[in-house]
């Protein structure tokens, strides 16, 4: 299936809200997360959406959109021909007292990213994580791939966590290869900020991090006629914080009713390496603005 599965990623240029409906708690809209988890997460159907909405405006590629993303006719719908799964978070912004943030990760996200991968056809090797767990007992709560986000005493400060760190090679040689597939060649800049800032904690840091480190903003409606605040019109809305990376996978499934793997992975070849969309609510205020990368599969 190498040829006809391939890695999407979505790097959050702006705060993303995927709502899940009203909140029972303190937020009123909070985002969609994994039941299990409670990790961020964006769905499926926001990624085919979202897709066939940009390609559908290019009308060059009409027919080939048609196929891939489906259509309503007289004789009722028709699927389309691409699969998008679910994004999974891969890497959190955490705020940092030294390097300003720090793309945050974890065992269980990595050892996720390699089982995905591997039910797809799609290697993506990852650091020994035995070698992590063993630093963890005695006492070291992250790696880092340089002094980025680390103070002169080897200890990490990212919201209210802290500790002694150890810098691991195997990890800083695995987040270059992440990053070259997260940007382009040219974008030296965003790979070195990436690539100086990721740190791998323990899956409950990291459970702690998605739960209270998401943004929360108050929202208000004002009344036109006296310009004050509308009664009973505040309400509080939950962000995924902008810098956020996500991954997932698309997969061509038939052409036509045809499983030839010469035309699914032909039809996977017409989307672009590289997207800017907006995702969820609040397009009007600046709100869901993503890179959609691909890689992996046909196109390496």
């Amino acid at each position: 299936m190498e040829n006809v599965s391939q890695w999407y990623w979505i790097h959050c240029l702006s705060p993303l809200h995927i709502g899940s409906g009203e909140g029972l708690g303190a937020i009123d809209l909070p985002i969609m997360r994994e039941k299990v988890t409670e990790w961020p997460m964006i769905p499926g159907s926001s990624m085919k959406g979202v897709n066939r909405d940009y390609y559908h405006a290019q009308k060059e590629k009409e027919f080939w959109c048609k196929q891939a993303f489906g259509q309503s006719n007289s004789n009722g719908a028709e699927a389309g021909a691409l699969v998008f799964s679910d994004g999974r978070i891969l890497a959190f912004p955490v705020a940092s007292r030294y390097g300003t943030f720090a793309y945050v990760t974890s065992p269980m996200v990595l050892k996720r990213l390699a089982r995905d991968g591997e039910a797809m056809g799609l290697s993506f090797g990852i650091p020994d994580l035995n070698l992590f767990e063993e630093d963890i007992k005695k006492g070291e709560v992250a790696w880092v791939t340089t002094q980025g986000v680390v103070d002169h005493e080897q200890q990490i400060f990212m919201d209210e966590f802290y500790g002694k760190i150890k810098k691991s090679q195997e990890f800083a040689e695995w987040a270059i290869l992440l990053a070259n597939k997260l940007f382009k060649a040219s974008e030296t800049d965003s790979k070195k900020l990436f690539t100086e800032r990721l740190v791998l904690v323990s899956d409950d840091t990291f459970r702690y991090f998605t739960t209270m480190c998401c943004e929360v903003n108050p929202r208000i409606r004002i009344q036109e006629e006296t310009k004050t605040t509308k009664e009973g019109a505040l309400w509080y809305e939950e962000y995924v914080p902008t810098e956020a990376i996500f991954y997932g996978m698309i997969w061509c499934d038939r052409v036509n009713g045809s499983s030839d793997v010469s035309q699914r992975a032909a039809h996977l070849q017409q989307l672009e390496k590289e997207i800017f969309v907006q995702l969820g609510g609040n397009a009007s205020i600046g709100k869901g603005r993503v890179r959609c990368r691909r890689s992996g599969g046909g196109d390496q």
